[in-house]
């Protein structure tokens, strides 16, 4: 069969949202094992390959199948707050991270390992002197669209216009996409946007605007790098296990604050909108007097995302797999 794996059945499945369940299809294409929505259809394989969070199906899932069968492929963007740590120590538990896996030992939890997240990296991008201005895209909650990162933005537009600037909302429309459009007439709501937009849109700007305050792991910077974009973000725990912090333009950490949840705390990197707007301004002077140095940077993030390559990554759960069976 796959991987040398011929008399194990393995299959992969996950949980929501949406993000979580692309983790797992490209698990699913990189090593061959079959994507199943249902993880509890048929009972029919020998190992699964599960992708989701702190979140219940985490704790039902962990507790429903034979001890050391499952591989819980978890994230978090804070500390656990569900009682998970029977069932999951029952099962053998991955983090993308350092930072996931502190969370889930502190609550108890054994993590075998860490594997990264994997992206798709581009064979070709455009160069820097094609691209032009910043990118986002994100759906509404508050640790996307912190109130700190909307005042910086607020002001850059004051101070030099919104042109450039292409943040679109994304996911079900909620009151609070109305109320950001009114407040930034120049963002846009789409969902979804097709793999062919997503590509486009990483392809065309020079900057990806990384509002947001709080990850996991942070699958859009990555991607971005990827496509050579330049990333302004928060220098937040998660994002420095792969960030080139040389290459791109990270705002210091004011203060980490909590956001409690059913499920778990949300651990915010709070950072300030004055040193936020600097390195937006940062990012225009370069864009404007020194395309040279962005090219170098740029160069930078795609060798360094290159490492995240999904068909690459991905190879760590068969080579787990194959430690379990000896």
């Amino acid at each position: 069969m796959v991987n040398g794996l011929d008399r194990y059945k393995v299959i992969v499945s996950a949980g929501l949202p949406t993000s979580i369940k692309m983790v797992a299809l490209r698990i699913s294409m990189a090593t061959g094992w079959e994507f199943r929505p249902n993880p509890f259809e048929r009972r029919d394989w020998d190992y699964m390959v599960y992708v989701s969070d702190p979140k219940i199906d985490s704790w039902l899932v962990g507790r429903s199948f034979p001890p050391n069968r499952v591989i819980m492929y978890l994230v978090s963007e804070g500390p656990i707050r569900t009682p998970l740590t029977k069932a999951l120590n029952k099962q053998i538990v991955v983090t993308p991270t350092e930072f996931v896996k502190k969370m889930y030992e502190l609550k108890g939890v054994h993590v075998y390992t860490v594997i990264p997240h994997g992206i798709e990296v581009p064979e070709k991008v455009k160069p820097v002197t094609e691209k032009n201005g910043f990118y986002y895209r994100a759906y509404y909650i508050e640790r996307k669209y912190p109130k700190y990162g909307l005042q910086a933005l607020e002001e850059y537009v004051k101070r030099y216009g919104s042109d450039g600037i292409d943040i679109w909302l994304v996911g079900d429309p909620f009151t609070q996409d109305y109320f950001l459009q009114a407040r930034f007439p120049f963002m846009k709501v789409k969902n979804p946007l097709t793999p062919d937009e997503l590509r486009q849109l990483y392809d065309s700007h020079l900057f990806f605007l990384n509002l947001s305050d709080a990850e996991g792991f942070g699958l859009q910077p990555l991607e971005a790098m990827a496509y050579g974009e330049i990333v302004i973000t928060a220098y937040y725990p998660a994002i420095r296990e792969y960030l080139p912090v040389d290459c791109n333009i990270a705002v210091g950490i004011k203060r980490y604050w909590l956001e409690r949840l059913d499920y778990e705390y949300i651990l915010h990197a709070e950072y300030s909108p004055e040193d936020y707007l600097k390195a937006m301004e940062i990012a225009r002077e370069m864009a404007l007097h020194d395309r040279e140095t962005l090219a170098k940077w740029s160069e930078c993030n795609r060798k360094a995302a290159s490492k995240y390559d999904y068909r690459l990554v991905y190879q760590a759960f068969v080579e787990l797999i194959a430690q379990l069976r000896r």
